[in-house]
């Protein structure tokens, strides 16, 4: 490209083209911070909800190195821990006993997922009706075992219009579509939740997951987020999200936990839109680890105003050994 050059100043004017993305100069880098910057920084905050899954989790089973005695840490130093994850989809049963081989004691109420947090708003407003579903098993077991009532799935394969017309129509007197993540979502599926919603103004529309991406392997697959948009638009009804980053669900986590000072609380997540920008929601501190769905990178191209993160650091374990 062909640069205009000023006779007093021979060098090239600067267009959009010449200026590289920079990191927003408000973020602080936890290993760039002096020692008195950490103790205030460690002092700042009271209670601490951690995601789970780029955080902790490096994969369903394995811990990233150093989150477990990061966490550990915390709790040493009188840090009240909770964990705040989207993943309704391994049982909590599982999950509970993932952190014990860890040598980590963690309880059920310690852990918010979107499962949970719906069934205990459903309690909360005396639900008792029908329940549509697109969600994983182990999502419909947490509400079954609530004693909540869902209908059941029409299964086979869709070939012909025929097939279609069963899949989709249902006289069941559905009061509730729920939407999480679910591996096995179809067409139909969502045609289905659309006419229960279309039919039925009663109808609650419920979301759990609202992620737009989430990580499978190492790779960004499709999250639940569009799918529901898909049901919103196509009904012009919005969902009720309680999982990150719902604003439903930031009333839940002030009440769970009687938050008097926001700022008092450590959000610390590994994604920009659902862990930073819930925290920012809720008026937390933030500290973005990259050690899951969030690079260098993203932080120059990817932060607006709502969701820039107070700290960033490699990954949870460098907490550990914080003031040496």
């Amino acid at each position: 490209m062909e640069h205009k050059v000023n006779s007093e100043n021979p060098r090239p004017e600067l267009t959009s083209e010449l200026i590289e993305p920079q990191i927003p100069k408000s973020i602080k880098y936890l290993n760039e911070l002096t020692l008195k910057e950490k103790q205030n920084f460690f002092d700042s905050f009271d209670l601490v909800l951690c995601d789970c899954d780029g955080v902790i989790w490096q994969s369903i089973y394995d811990a990233l190195p150093g989150s477990m005695e990061a966490i550990d840490y915390l709790k040493r130093q009188g840090k009240e821990v909770t964990y705040v994850t989207n993943n309704s989809i391994i049982p909590i049963e599982m999950q509970l006993k993932k952190f014990q081989k860890c040598g980590l004691e963690v309880q059920k109420h310690d852990i918010v997922h979107p499962a949970q947090t719906i069934c205990d708003h459903l309690k909360s407003i005396q639900f008792d009706g029908l329940i549509y579903c697109i969600t994983s098993d182990a999502f419909k077991s947490v509400l079954r075992d609530a004693g909540f009532k869902l209908v059941e799935e029409c299964v086979g394969y869709v070939n012909t219009l025929e097939d279609l017309r069963v899949a989709i129509n249902s006289d069941d007197p559905v009061a509730a579509v729920i939407i999480d993540v679910d591996f096995n979502l179809t067409a139909p599926k969502l045609m289905r939740a659309h006419g229960y919603l279309r039919n039925n103004p009663e109808c609650l529309f419920i979301g759990g997951a609202a992620d737009t991406l989430i990580t499978l392997g190492g790779n960004d697959v499709i999250g639940p987020g569009p799918y529901i948009s898909v049901v919103e638009e196509t009904s012009k009804r919005k969902a009720l999200i309680l999982g990150k980053p719902g604003v439903a669900l930031r009333d839940i986590v002030m009440e769970k936990h009687q938050i008097q000072n926001p700022q008092r609380c450590l959000f610390i997540g590994d994604s920009i839109v659902t862990d930073v920008r819930f925290a920012k929601m809720c008026g937390f501190q933030t500290l973005l680890v990259l050690s899951g769905t969030t690079t260098q990178e993203d932080l120059k191209s990817k932060l607006t105003e709502t969701d820039t993160p107070d700290y960033v650091t490699e990954c949870l374990g460098d907490l550990n050994g914080f003031f040496s």
